[in-house]
């Protein structure tokens, strides 16, 4: 079920243990893509606490809506008692949480497949 705004696009993945959401698309001089994500974030139906990996391998720029809606989405999971991967993420984005010290409050994972296995795995 993918949701469209110009230059993004967002696809939920469901798996046994997690939610992946696949992040495709530029998050740069408008707030409506961060807002369609924290939108996104906030509709999600789970059982229990969530746990969500985000997969911002599709990204292609970011400006600070994009990181803003990322730190939004990180504390509505753990506000819920869930838990938060984020995935694939390109290196200057990853470094830019790093220059934040914001790496030391998310949790970063490599690829998608590290992350839904951290989970329990595809299934």
């Amino acid at each position: 079920m993918p949701s469209k705004k110009p230059g993004t696009t967002l696809e939920l993945g469901h798996h046994d243990e997690c939610t992946v959401l696949h992040v495709k698309g530029a998050f740069t001089q408008d707030a409506a893509p961060a807002m369609l994500l924290q939108g996104e974030i906030a509709s999600l139906k789970v059982d229990g606490p969530p746990r969500l990996v985000l997969d911002l391998g599709g990204v292609a720029a970011w400006d600070d809506d994009g990181v803003g809606a990322v730190i939004g989405a990180a504390k509505r999971v753990m506000t819920a008692g869930g838990r938060l991967l984020i995935a694939a993420t390109p290196v200057d984005l990853r470094e830019r949480f790093r220059r934040g010290r914001l790496d030391q409050r998310l949790e970063f994972r490599e690829t998608v497949e590290q992350a839904v296995n951290e989970f329990g795995g595809f299934g």
